[in-house]
């Protein structure tokens, strides 16, 4: 079975896609922005610490205590910021106290310098004593702090990327309900029967599809009751002169020579074949395929069936739910195919189930061969009546169907078995819903199975 893309499922696929896309190229650009802002923004403190220690130092030049190795006192803090005094001859004359022994530069730079990946160097010189000062940021923090802000700030990029991935599938899922909401109601669409309506569409798109449906709808139940008004009038015409040609067949039959007999019967046999088929399709016709449900005896039904030369039996009254016109078409057709494979009686068997009615035909026949049952009943299976099954099983399985159940050819050793399973009307299928749940309420362990 080939499976159909789905709309639903391509554009939220798409629009996830999309927005994971531009989540993570947004991630990226904030990630290389922020890494890039939080450099200079460094860079600029390097440089104005720089200023402001120089300042300083310049002021109270006098005082410093200048001199190789000299630090100052250790304080209890980490340092961001670490800074040296360094003379044209590359030793240290005054260093914080965690800026290394050495020079931080290994030659005399002004401005901004990187020290392989340890540190980041802002040098600026001071002027009265030809001394440098140097203000250095270890490359470790700097590298935190780049990573954390980029990491932050793509991360708050990416989850709301993809909090718009989901909002945006919510927003297809609703937009396209109309959709799935219309099929449900194209499915439960009669266009035969007048209380049988198309809802109005919800969004505009749907307008043209619903327009097309309900004059699609119009167009068939003119047909179709067009159709059933022909059939209806060509068997109502058929059946009184079949009516007579049987009569007349008849009475031929006794005023006959012997000689005449022969071809006589197999005349009246044809015609009364015609006659039952003609009397099914005009009940199937009357009836127009709607189940009007009553509580009947399949035994009434059998009885007043026209079959002289066929022995029926039923078991003991049973009483079914089911519309008697459309069952009493169905079992006409059955008959006439046990007729017309050699059977000279039928018993028919009725029982209810909690889920429905199996009504079983059997016949004394020369039955189905079982390569033959098979694929009669893959026809049945799939509707697929034209050139595969006969008249009398074709309308037999749409009476079953009708009452929401289907035709089963049963395989047996001799003879032909049918079954025509019937479902229930809505309101007993509820009630019988309702019962089974009470019963469980009742007693939970009822329905356990071991």
């Amino acid at each position: 079975m080939t499976v159909l893309p789905s709309i639903r499922q391509r554009l939220s696929r798409a629009l996830i896609g999309i927005s994971l896309a531009w989540g993570v190229a947004v991630a990226a650009t904030v990630w290389l922005v922020v890494r890039s802002e939080v450099d200079e923004l460094l860079d600029s403190t390097l440089e104005e610490s720089a200023e402001i220690l120089h300042g300083l130092l310049s002021f109270n030049a006098g005082q410093l205590p200048l001199r190789e190795g000299a630090s100052l006192p250790k304080l209890d803090h980490h340092e961001r910021l670490v800074w040296q005094i360094v003379d044209p001859a590359q030793n240290v004359l005054l260093r914080s106290y965690q800026a290394p022994e050495l020079a931080l530069a290994p030659q005399r730079a002004a401005g901004l310098s990187s020290v392989t990946d340890d540190w980041r160097v802002y040098g600026m010189p001071m002027r009265a004593t030809g001394d440098i000062l140097y203000v250095a940021q270890r490359g470790s923090d700097r590298r935190k702090a780049r990573l954390v802000a980029a990491t932050f700030s793509a991360g708050a990029a990416l989850v709301i990327g993809m909090l718009c991935a989901a909002w945006l599938r919510s927003r297809v899922r609703q937009e396209l309900e109309p959709i799935t909401s219309m099929s449900t109601d194209v499915t439960h669409f009669d266009p035969v029967r007048l209380d049988s309506f198309l809802k109005q569409p919800t969004r505009a798109e749907l307008v043209p599809m619903h327009d097309a449906i309900s004059d699609l709808g119009t167009r068939l139940a003119k047909r179709l009751a067009n159709e059933r008004a022909f059939s209806a009038h060509a068997a109502h015409a058929l059946r009184t002169p079949l009516a007579g040609m049987v009569a007349q067949l008849a009475v031929a039959q006794r005023t006959s020579p012997p000689e005449a007999q022969l071809n006589l019967t197999r005349a009246r046999e044809a015609a009364d074949r015609l006659r039952r088929v003609v009397t099914a399709l005009l009940t199937m016709f009357r009836t127009g395929g709607d189940v009007k449900w009553q509580a009947v005896d399949i035994a009434d039904i059998v009885a007043h069936l026209p079959f002289e030369t066929l022995s029926v039996t039923t078991d003991e009254p049973a009483n079914i739910h089911a519309d008697p016109d459309l069952i009493a078409a169905a079992l006409l057709n059955l008959f006439d195919n046990s007729l017309r494979n050699g059977a000279t009686m039928v018993w028919v068997t009725a029982r209810c189930e909690s889920d429905g009615t199996r009504i079983a035909v059997y016949d004394d026949g020369t039955g189905i061969p079982e390569f033959e049952r098979e694929r009669l009943q893959v026809a049945l299976d799939s509707q697929n009546y034209e050139g595969q099954t006969g008249l009398g099983l074709m309308l037999a399985d749409l009476v079953a169907r009708a009452h929401g159940g289907q035709l089963r050819l049963l395989q047996i050793s001799s003879g032909c078995l049918i079954e025509m399973g019937l479902g229930l009307p809505a309101d007993i299928r509820s009630h019988a819903t309702t019962s089974a749940a009470a019963d469980v309420m009742k007693n939970p362990r009822s329905n356990t199975r071991w």
